[in-house]
């Protein structure tokens, strides 16, 4: 249950642009390479606020998107290699926490459910910082690869466009993004079923430097086939490479 409620907001953050961002030097990589993209984030920890929700238009993109934005308020924290944990309360059923460590995903809602998953043969269900912080992190290129489409201008800025798809599946949900190359923020996400249908589109809005070098989004939008709004989050209290402790991403059976 909570894997689905938290899924909807798999989307972005926001903030101002107050200098250019120093860009690392990959000698060794074709110039459109995906992998000159990644963050170099160590780890973060950020809050994430619903500001608005449209539940019909929201259960258009999926039933569980329907019941995701319960949660509210939630922190977002993330360290390398590839951890998440997003921890928020849900009215009546109290404190809700989900874990994703590598291809391990722990989820806890008291009175309702607790579950561990194995997702290595199933890395579609597998969730990053793509797709709750608009940034691709070294380790998501672990399980995912990225085509270079072409070039083209998103809102006035130059964005790297690519099509992404999950290592070993042939055939299966897939995304369409659009990097922003001075900052290396997916500007905008588009989510594609199996069947080649667009189920859903993130914009990753208001860029903002939150330390030397490194930039996040500071709010989310998420359309639905249709165009239409379904929600919107904002981002706050964002810190980067503060030492997380490796206790906050154990998975607890």
């Amino acid at each position: 249950m909570l894997a689905g409620m938290l899924l909807a907001l798999a989307g972005g953050l926001a903030g101002w642009a107050p200098r250019p961002a120093a860009q690392p030097v990959y000698a060794s990589l074709a110039p459109h390479d995906i992998a000159r993209l990644t963050t170099e984030i160590q780890d973060l920890q950020a809050s994430i606020h619903v500001t608005r929700f449209n539940r019909a238009e929201m259960e258009k993109i999926g039933k569980d998107f329907g019941v995701t934005y319960r949660i509210s308020h939630l922190t977002l924290q993330y360290k390398q290699p590839d951890k998440l944990r997003l921890s928020g309360r849900i009215p009546v059923l109290g404190e809700a926490v989900m874990i994703v460590n590598g291809a391990t995903r722990y989820y806890n809602v008291p009175r309702v459910e607790k579950k561990v998953e194995d997702l290595e043969k199933t890395p579609s269900r597998r969730l990053s910082l793509l797709e709750y912080g608009g940034l691709l992190s070294p380790d998501t290129l672990q399980f995912m690869q990225g085509r270079f489409v072409r070039e083209e201008s998103l809102e006035g800025r130059p964005v790297l466009v690519f099509d992404m798809t999950y290592q070993g599946i042939e055939a299966g949900a897939h995304y369409r993004v659009w990097v922003d190359p001075k900052t290396r923020i997916t500007c905008k996400r588009e989510w594609y079923d199996r069947r080649n249908q667009l189920r859903a589109t993130f914009y990753y809005q208001q860029p903002h430097e939150v330390a030397e070098g490194v930039w996040m989004p500071g709010r989310m939008e998420v359309q639905n086939a249709d165009g239409q709004t379904a929600a919107a989050t904002t981002v706050d209290n964002v810190k980067v490479n503060q030492g997380l402790s490796e206790d906050l991403f154990a998975i607890q059976p």
